[in-house]
Formats: structure tokens, sequence, C-alpha cells
């Protein structure tokens, strides 16, 4: 299922940033995906919906060329992806300047550049005076701030989220997710994993829900008036009444 913008009739090529086409997956000889199209667009904020072992961390994962499918082709227009990832994934060995410089040193940002975005990214996620901290001194809050500090350090024109706040309590949930909405800008794509009703409603604008053994379903997210279609959408009946099979 393609997700184009709105004024689908007036997009061009160029404004897709990530085409898969009849994408294949197998893992252990059990079908993850089989046949599968989906488009991202510069800009597009998509929410990525379904129950347990549906195949989103998967998507997630071919997206970024960390998976290869089975078959089909992915075309990948993002020169830099930043992931955050539900544990932070800290490297321990490094304190937390440098798990962000090592990042900005593998996309060739200059050292002298590295450093002002280092300060001034910490300065934004409220950790001005942990630059020399180790992964293990940090709570799962803060380091997790790291990790959003890190997926914005080389300016991506893709965000991938895979349930990045899952662990945390609502306390430090509500806080990063204020902090993701002021890195966020139009031109940034994002693909967000979440069951979050309410952060799925703030930072998205589409949403995709993945079912089994049918075709995915694509909606606006401010078309969704009831809570309840983000609740139930694990049960595809359900959510097959609600939800508009195209924008």
């Amino acid at each position: 299922m393609s997700m184009p913008d709105e004024n689908a009739n007036e997009c061009t090529l160029s404004a897709v940033l990530v085409s898969m086409k009849n994408i294949s997956l197998y893992f252990n000889q059990q079908v993850v995906f089989d046949d599968f199209c989906f488009d991202i667009y510069a800009g597009d904020k998509i929410a990525l919906l379904g129950k347990s072992g549906i195949g989103k961390s998967s998507l997630m994962k071919l997206i970024s060329g960390i998976e290869r499918q089975s078959s089909g082709l992915i075309e990948n227009r993002a020169l830099r992806i930043g992931y955050v990832f539900q544990e932070p994934r800290l490297l321990p060995w490094l304190d937390v300047a440098q798990n962000i410089t090592e990042v900005m040193k593998a996309q060739g940002i200059p050292n002298h550049q590295r450093e002002s975005q280092l300060d001034e990214l910490l300065n934004k996620v409220g950790l001005t005076g942990y630059k020399h901290y180790f992964p293990h001194q940090l709570s799962g809050g803060m380091a997790q701030r790291v990790s959003l500090a890190r997926a914005f350090s080389i300016r991506p024109d893709l965000l991938l989220l895979d349930e990045p706040f899952s662990a945390l309590d609502k306390h430090s949930t509500d806080e990063l997710s204020q902090l993701l909405q002021q890195f966020l800008t139009e031109k940034i794509s994002m693909i967000y994993i979440s069951h979050d009703i309410e952060q799925v409603i703030k930072v998205t604008s589409k949403c995709l829900l993945l079912r089994p053994s049918a075709p995915p379903l694509s909606c606006n997210t401010s078309t969704l008036q009831e809570r309840e279609l983000f609740i139930n959408h694990i049960y595809p009946s359900k959510v097959n009444s609600l939800c508009p099979t195209q924008f």
C-alpha cells in the first residue's frame, strides 16, 4: 500500500524519499511481508501501527538497510538516517560526548563543527553537565535523551523511532516527546512505532496499520476523531469499518 501526500496528483517522483516495491521478507520460513509496497514522501510523519510480531520493527530495519529483503526493490534517497530504538543502545565504553560525536564523525562532519553541534545538542536535551558521563552513570530517561541527540546530530532526512519511550515512565515520556517535537522540522520524514495514543496523535499526521494476512490500512491521523481506533488497532475487524483504505 502506497502512502502518498494528500495532494497526490501534485507529487512528483523527486518527492518520494523511500520507495518499497513488491517487497517480500521471510524469516525462519515464516512470511513477514509478501508483495508489500510502501512509499515515504519528504516531510511525512507516519505512525506505524499493528500488534506485536506483525513486522513493524522488521519494516524499519528494511528501510534502514539493517536487514535485507528476500525479494523486491527498495529505493532509498535519504542521505542521513537517524534511528532511535526502544533501548538507548549507547556504546558502554564511550562517554556521552563520544557516543554522539562518533556518529557525526562517521558522517564526515568536521571536528570543529562536531564540537559546536555537540554543545548545542546537549543543551537542547538538558544534559549540558553530563558530557563526560558514561552510559552506566545515566538513568534510563537520560540515556534515551542521549540517543535522541545522537539521532539528530547528523541532521537526518529520515528519522526512525522504534518505540523509543516505551520503557520510560510517563514523566520522562512527556519530556522526551516535547524534545522530539522541538527537533522535528517540516523537511524531516519520520516513521514512528508506538502504542502510546497521546504521542501518536501529537507527532504524526499519517498512520499505516499492518494486519496479518491482509493489506495494510492507511489514513490521516487528523481524521481519527475517536481514540478507540488507536486502542483497538490490533483488531483488524474493528479498524476496517472506521479507517479509510486511502487518503
